[in-house]
């Protein structure tokens, strides 16, 4: 298996530290240290996923807790008053491939 992401890896770790939005046993969402739209948050499984094309990816008290996550997001930051959209991605190019899905808002960047 894949070593996770450098990335998310440092944020479970606790070495990169970040602005929790919300967490549970199986996931966690924050806010991306970097962020491209007025309002970015990032949800990851606590363990490594290659992509959301595994078949681990299809594990149900994960997907639930990732529906969650960003259900508490749009609460938390009133992005179901003003909408988001959630990414997912499938691998990306340059990077050790994760499963994490970033929610964008308020509306579409």
């Amino acid at each position: 298996m894949p070593r996770p992401d450098w990335y998310c890896d440092d944020v479970l770790s606790g070495k990169l530290d970040v602005e929790k939005v919300w967490e549970d046993e199986r996931v966690l969402a924050f806010h991306h240290p970097k962020p491209t739209a007025e309002i970015h948050v990032v949800v990851i499984p606590k363990k490594h996923i290659k992509s959301i094309l595994e078949p681990e990816a299809l594990n149900g008290d994960l997907l639930s807790s990732m529906i969650l996550a960003i259900q508490k997001t749009a609460s938390k930051l009133d992005l179901d008053q003003n909408g988001f959209y959630v990414r997912t991605n499938a691998a990306t190019d340059g990077v050790t491939p994760h499963m994490h899905w970033h929610i964008y808002g308020p509306g579409i960047p």
